[in-house]
């Protein structure tokens, strides 16, 4: 009786034994099949895209910044492999699955499909590249079945050869896009999960978020922030005015933007727009010229005022946006110049007090 009993334990022994000897270690390939070459997962990814700036007023579907050819290592280190004899009929799959959800609202036509960030108002495309997504003939990538932007799916069939999959950096490609309003200030992309990528024999093998901040641009205005409010024209005779479009020496003036929140690197670049429209009885006489009729407080007959760029030369055109300068951190200064301009013939100038008024709306595009 004892000798059956030792006998039976030794059995359950050398059973043991075996199926320790034929365990498969970390690294060792295995057939048809996915796995790890070194470490085990969850991977996790996460790119880093620093500071990058949006015009206050930039429309929606605007790219806020791109970060290409990215080729991030993970924070553990792993790495995955995956091989196909091409013999069994084995088909690998890949699925990268959307943690974040997906922006369904209205954008103009742009590829792929947009996941939500953690900052409202900030949406994100993800492209995966090689050998996740297959690139001209390569044997070991995988095939996109509807990509390569995430969500995305791919498989791959038939034989590796000998250059079997292997991944332990993720090279892809993201594009921050504005999709909806976004609050003033600095916003801090959290890393938090956007993605997670799940391979044959393994599922989930990695995880991908995004770190950053993301800043409006834009200025502040100070309480008087016009130079000269108003702006002299100076004193002109009558007799200066011979015929309809003669114009008197053009004055500088400018408005002074402050506190702005602008990309030291003129990386991600907002331009101040200015657009002007008549005040205090003044009226657009010539829009693309930038002329205004003076104000209902006016007295002289026949002249208007027209509104320059900083040159002297370029009107402002009137009742529309118009791009005048970038943006830099800190102060940033608008230059304009005006001057009196005849809009009538000589007959019909009367000499008088000339004031004209505009409002202007700054708009950070």
């Amino acid at each position: 009786m004892n000798t059956y009993m030792f006998t039976q334990r030794l059995v359950r022994l050398i059973g043991l034994t075996f199926c320790f000897k034929m365990s498969t270690a970390a690294g060792a390939p295995t057939v048809n099949t996915c796995y790890w070459t070194s470490g085990t997962g969850p991977l996790t990814f996460t790119p880093d895209v620093g500071a990058v700036y949006v015009p206050r007023d930039a429309p929606l579907g605007s790219i806020i910044g791109t970060v290409k050819n990215l080729f991030t290592p993970s924070a553990e280190g792993g790495a995955i492999g995956c091989s196909n004899d091409g013999l069994s009929g084995t088909v690998l799959s890949f699925n990268a699955i959307a943690s974040a959800p997906i922006f369904m609202g209205p954008l103009p036509p742009m590829p792929g499909t947009l996941l939500h960030t953690n900052i409202p108002g900030v949406g994100i495309r993800i492209e995966l590249q090689r050998p996740l997504v297959k690139e001209a003939s390569e044997d070991n990538s995988f095939t996109a079945l509807n990509g390569p932007y995430v969500p995305m799916d791919a498989e791959h069939r038939g034989a590796m050869g000998s250059a079997n999959f292997a991944m332990s950096n993720l090279r892809h490609q993201l594009t921050l896009i504005k999709i909806g309003t976004l609050a003033p200030g600095v916003h801090t992309l959290n890393g938090a999960q956007l993605f997670s990528g799940h391979f044959s024999g393994i599922g989930k093998a990695f995880t991908y978020g995004v770190t950053g901040t993301v800043v409006q641009a834009q200025c502040s205005l100070s309480g008087s922030p016009v130079s000269a409010d108003p702006v002299q024209l100076g004193n002109w005779d009558s007799k200066h005015f011979t015929k309809a479009g003669d114009v008197t020496d053009a004055v500088d003036f400018h408005i002074n933007l402050i506190a702005c929140e602008a990309d030291p690197t003129d990386m991600n670049i907002a331009t101040a727009n200015i657009r002007l429209e008549g005040a205090k009885g003044s009226t657009v006489f010539d829009a693309a010229k930038g002329i205004f009729t003076l104000a209902s407080s006016a007295t002289a007959k026949g002249v208007g005022i027209q509104m320059l760029s900083a040159d002297g030369l370029t009107p402002i055109a009137l009742g529309v946006e118009v791009p005048v300068i970038a943006i830099q951190p800190g102060n940033t200064v608008l230059d304009f110049k005006a001057r009196m301009y005849q809009t009538h013939p000589a007959d019909e100038v009367e000499s008088g007090s000339v004031e004209g008024a505009l409002n202007f709306t700054l708009t950070y595009k």
